[in-house]
């Protein structure tokens, strides 16, 4: 088997790419090109980049998008945030088509957590929760040593959990949904200021103040809230608005802590694999399948790069209801080279 896969996160604006060496689990290469206005023009423009010579020679393609995915098929279900006509379009059959390589199609925040998990901030934890921050708010769950993912990619939309009912009106059409206190269009607004880095830096401006405070604490009840269902130790924040943590944490921490008693300690911590995490997780996702010989449809399971081999998260349940495995800790994953994405 080739020893490279490529990795591209599909965003709002910006399309990023980079290939994943599995030897040592490092980026040997990475890029970016604006997003096209419609699904046909980002397909090709896919395919493009796993034409030029950085990502010709990979052995698979992973996609990350920002919306619902059949993963039996790799067709879109839901992608409210690109342009262009997005319901139904089998980005999976397309890409397939245009390179003649195996195509895994998979949500983007899924596609973060399973790069912090297996190679980043989470390393090495059974049980952990994740936030990405930005324009919208994604999310993910690890629970017993899986990724858990659900039909269409679904499960792990924690930024559409219900923070306050009479909050806000949200874009997916509910109102107080955590997003609309926690993203940066969020905090941007209840501030009155241009942007969420302007509003972390007005250190003592009353309103931003206040607006970062009220972001942290929907957070933080926000995420005690689902560890009493989804029992966590570990809160990994990326994502645009993570680069705030700072300004956020003593807010989610202490909401955290109001319910310590009831849902344990969870500890708040940074991504680290900055840019990149999108574009990994998806190289992983494609890697998963094609050490597996799974079928392009997205039969999730097996292999990481390295000799750490995670199990089948879930028996032989269909494709689209599999989840990824912890592989067993022994085995180092990641050399020093991981650093250079933090």
């Amino acid at each position: 088997m080739r020893e490279r896969v490529l990795g591209i996160d599909v965003g709002g604006t910006t399309v990023k790419w980079a290939v994943l060496e599995t030897r040592d689990a490092t980026v040997v290469a990475r890029g970016s090109i604006p997003t096209a206005g419609d699904p046909h023009t980002v397909a090709a423009d896919l395919a493009a980049v796993a034409a030029t010579p950085a990502a010709g020679d990979t052995a698979a393609i992973g996609v990350g998008v920002p919306g619902h995915v059949d993963r039996s098929t790799g067709v879109i279900r839901f992608l409210p945030n690109l342009r262009g006509d997005w319901l139904g379009f089998p980005l999976a059959a397309t890409l397939r088509a245009a390179t003649g390589r195996p195509v895994t199609v998979l949500n983007d925040a899924r596609a973060f957590c399973l790069a912090e998990w297996l190679l980043g901030a989470a390393r090495g934890h059974d049980d952990v929760l994740f936030l990405t921050l930005g324009t919208g708010v994604g999310g993910g769950v690890v629970s017993g040593g899986a990724l858990l993912t659900g039909p269409d990619d679904r499960l792990g939309e924690i930024g559409h959990l219900v923070h306050d009912r009479a909050g806000p009106t949200c874009g997916c059409g509910h109102r107080g949904c955590l997003e609309t206190y926690a993203s940066a269009t969020a905090i941007a607004r209840a501030a009155g200021r241009p942007t969420a880095e302007d509003v972390f830096l007005a250190l003592h401006d009353l309103q931003a103040n206040a607006a970062v405070e009220a972001a942290g604490r929907a957070i933080g009840e926000t995420i005690a809230s689902l560890c009493a269902v989804l029992p966590a130790d570990l809160l990994v924040i990326g994502g645009g608005v993570g680069a705030g943590l700072p300004r956020l944490r003593p807010h989610i921490e202490h909401a955290l802590a109001e319910r310590r008693d009831f849902i344990g300690a969870v500890d708040v911590v940074a991504a680290r694999l900055g840019a990149d995490a999108g574009a990994v997780g998806a190289a992983l996702a494609a890697l998963n399948d094609l050490d597996g010989q799974a079928t392009p449809t997205g039969d999730w399971g097996p292999e990481v790069p390295t000799t750490r081999r995670p199990a089948v998260g879930v028996g032989a349940a269909p494709a689209h209801e599999r989840s990824f495995a912890l592989p067993d800790p022994a085995t180092e994953l990641i050399a020093d080279d991981v650093r250079r994405w933090t």
